[in-house]
């Protein structure tokens, strides 16, 4: 499933930005650190109505509104120790955020585009701006605040590494895989080339088996993928599981491609695309893999390695969940918080 490329990911549920500016409304709340500042009962409504549109199960108003006070709080302390943001750096986020939505959309996005999208996602270009200042402001004050003892979180241990290994092996099953190359023609809407192309492959297939041209020398003579006509012809790993590969060739062409063994060179074969004669150089038998293994016959990160990275990662995130959570008690216990609002 594609990924929606143009959500903030904000540090906690807790932390989450997008505070609106307070409207004429009975209060909720008041959070008073550096100065007054009222939570009213609309962005309460507001906040509770987002967690619901989220599809967030078991969450109340209370909750939502701990979120607001959190928000607000946490906000406060980072204005009073001196967290500040220009409006020049502001501008600088959301231009990374626009390159980064179309890196991760692998394509040009437009400002127009991108606005349309931020519009949609946070109700205007100024909200989605008021929520990148908020989270960078965030992000500086954790630093500032914690920020020695985030720099010391510690890598998992060998024993944490095997024991994560043992439970979760499935995670790492590799499908069915071969290495190939082809020589290619593909199809067009004239039948009568068509056939044509499949009988000048036929012709090349039963030189190639005949030993009367390689395999490389017939890639360079009669493929018409330019991509791989000077590289041998080679298209890199076709999986048993790759659903995109078998959407576009076909079952059949994949089927047959993967009953192949090492060194194999095919007869002619049809895909949905055009004709194919492919030679296998490896063929993978599935498996689970072990810790030494790479993760993907096109990767180098070996399943230790992974696993490292991904326990260190959540050694981040308990050592950053707790780090906010020591300061929001830090904060609360020096506001004065006031809340009017009752379930």
């Amino acid at each position: 499933m594609r990924k929606n490329i143009f959500l903030i990911s904000v540090l906690l549920l807790v932390m989450v930005a997008g505070l609106g500016a307070a409207t004429i409304s009975s209060p909720a709340a008041t959070v008073n650190l550096i100065r007054n500042q009222m939570i009213s009962m609309s962005e309460l409504d507001d906040e509770y109505n987002r967690y619901v549109a989220m599809g967030a199960q078991g969450v109340t108003k209370a909750d939502a509104l701990d979120t607001l006070i959190n928000n607000e709080v946490f906000l406060q302390g980072a204005e009073r120790d001196g967290i500040t943001i220009t409006d020049r750096q502001i501008d600088q986020l959301y231009a990374q955020a626009k390159a980064n939505a179309a890196a991760q959309a692998g394509r040009t996005v437009s400002d127009a585009e991108f606005e349309a999208e931020v519009n949609r996602q946070f109700g205007s270009v100024d909200a989605y701006k008021q929520a990148l200042k908020e989270q960078y402001i965030v992000n500086q004050y954790v630093m500032l605040k914690k920020g020695a003892e985030l720099q010391n979180i510690p890598m998992p241990s060998d024993s944490e590494i095997a024991s994560f290994y043992r439970q979760n092996q499935q995670m790492f099953f590799q499908a069915e895989n071969v290495r190939l190359a082809h020589i290619y023609i593909p199809k067009t809407e004239n039948e009568a080339d068509n056939a044509e192309a499949k009988a000048l492959l036929e012709t090349v297939a039963a030189d190639i088996h005949n030993g009367n041209i390689t395999f490389e020398k017939a890639v360079s003579e009669y493929s018409q993928d330019d991509g791989s006509k000077n590289i041998g012809g080679e298209i890199g790993w076709l999986t048993a599981d790759n659903t995109v590969a078998r959407q576009g060739w076909g079952d059949a062409f994949c089927d047959q491609v993967l009953s192949m063994g090492p060194g194999d060179v095919s007869d002619v074969l049809e895909s949905n695309t055009g004709y194919h004669i492919v030679k296998v150089s490896v063929h993978n038998a599935g498996k689970i893999l072990s810790l030494s293994d790479t993760v993907s016959p096109e990767d180098t990160t070996t399943v230790r390695e992974y696993i490292t990275q991904l326990l260190y990662m959540r050694n981040q995130q308990v050592a950053l969940n707790t780090a906010i959570q020591e300061i929001l008690t830090e904060l609360r216990s020096e506001a004065q918080i006031r809340i009017f609002y009752e379930e």
